[in-house]
């Protein structure tokens, strides 16, 4: 009778330590990230596909303010780097035009870098055309995909203890956090990652806003 209450006990503890371990992972996610969530960007220089190639590094600046799971700032105006994992102009044969980006460090308060890993979410016209749809226009011709915006603060998830890492302050203009996909944009489609248009070229002029949705691993 001892040792069937001793057997039942080690598997009671067994089933413990593995739900344990399950939700660890679930909370974290990718090993090794300290943070994860959703911030605002703005197009400095224009990038057009086709101008662009593989591997052409790229670079964004953050329209918001935040702070990083670990307390470390990140200014409005830091530095968002990337590389052009796809760029595609139309040509006959082909429907859309296509250009497809990913983001790896992200510069912090006295010029340090963060590791990350984002890739765009949501897509706006600059914070000066937020006044209709009509206001902005990437491509030759009318089109457009993703649902509407509202309020929302900045801020990453800190993958250890699931808490919300709130900006100080608010993006200009109204951007959602959670939006995805292209906001008031014409010609313009975005889906997983990847931006398409059945224009000539996916062209995002300077001014416009993104949304990159990041994992964040540390310096």
């Amino acid at each position: 009778m001892r040792q069937l209450g001793i057997l039942l006990l080690a598997i009671l503890l067994g089933a413990s330590l593995c739900y344990g371990q399950s939700s660890a992972t679930s909370v974290a996610g990718t090993p090794g990230a300290i943070g994860r969530g959703a911030f605002p960007v703005r197009v400095t220089k224009t990038m057009d596909s086709s101008k662009l190639r593989q591997d052409d590094t790229i670079q964004v600046e953050t329209a918001g303010s935040f702070k990083l799971p670990d307390g470390t700032l990140v200014p409005k105006g830091s530095k968002l780097i990337g590389r052009v994992t796809e760029a595609k102009a139309r040509s006959k044969g082909d429907s859309d035009s296509e250009l497809t980006l990913v983001f790896n460090k992200l510069e912090t308060s006295g010029g340090q870098q963060v590791t990350v890993k984002g890739s765009v979410q949501a897509v706006y016209p600059p914070a000066e055309e937020t006044g209709g749809p009509d206001m902005a226009t990437a491509g030759t011709s009318a089109g457009g995909s993703g649902a509407g915006g509202g309020s929302g603060g900045v801020g990453l998830t800190n993958t250890k203890s699931g808490s919300d890492m709130q900006s100080s302050s608010r993006p200009q203009g109204v951007m959602d956090m959670k939006a995805v996909g292209v906001q008031g944009v014409h010609d313009l489609e975005l889906d997983n990652g990847v931006l398409t248009s059945k224009g000539k070229s996916v062209k995002l002029g300077g001014g416009m806003r993104m949304i990159v949705r990041a994992e964040v691993f540390g310096s």
